[in-house]
């Protein structure tokens, strides 16, 4: 892929751009910009509503998710025929499956805007492929559960979703944490280059 070239400006006393604050900014000074990806870096950032309903889907998702691993797994009570199932074991799947179908619909709307522009500028690539792929896997693997009569397979497919699920969590992070330094980074105004002629 061929990168823009740089675009050189020669400052005159007005400022053009709300970055250009630096006092040194001014006349005899030559800024080397990206001007197209500095705009579309701004651009990748959601807005506070997608931002909300992405922390709120994903809290949703593995907080029901975790909850129903603890009843599942440590608070099933045993009973006359074996293990019972708790009584909030159907509910916290009923709230896992509602925050599964509003997460298909935030995190697909994620792709046009956030996850294309992010690989125009190729920011934070490597993490958001993993955290798509995870996603994708956890969607195929919900959609296995919810369907998938085998009996044999299931445990198999339950403990790779919930593994995965325990995993976004720090995904999530890891992801926000470095696409937040390196807009820091890109954000950083260039150094002026003096003019000496």
């Amino acid at each position: 892929m061929v990168h823009p070239l740089p675009v050189i400006t020669r400052k005159k006393n007005v400022r053009e751009s709300p970055r250009d604050w630096r006092p040194d900014a001014g006349r005899g000074c030559v800024m080397v910009t990206n001007a197209p990806a500095a705009r579309r870096a701004d651009s990748i950032r959601l807005g506070p509503w997608h931002q909300g309903a992405v922390y709120g889907t994903t809290a949703a998702l593995v907080v029901s998710g975790i909850i129903w691993l603890v009843l599942h797994y440590f608070l099933a009570a045993s009973g006359e025929y074996g293990p019972q199932v708790h009584p909030l074991e159907p509910w916290m799947l009923r709230l896992h499956g509602a925050a599964a179908m509003a997460g298909l619909i935030v995190y697909g709307s994620l792709l046009p805007v956030h996850v294309r522009r992010a690989w125009s500028i190729r920011r934070n690539v490597v993490l958001g492929i993993g955290l798509v792929s995870v996603m994708l896997l956890l969607t195929v693997t919900g959609y296995l559960l919810y369907y998938s009569g085998d009996e044999n397979t299931r445990p198999f497919i339950s403990a790779g979703h919930w593994i995965l699920g325990l995993a976004v969590p720090a995904l999530l992070v890891w992801h926000i944490v470095s696409g937040r330094a390196r807009a820091r980074i890109d954000a950083t105004p260039p150094e002026p280059m003096r003019n000496h002629a």
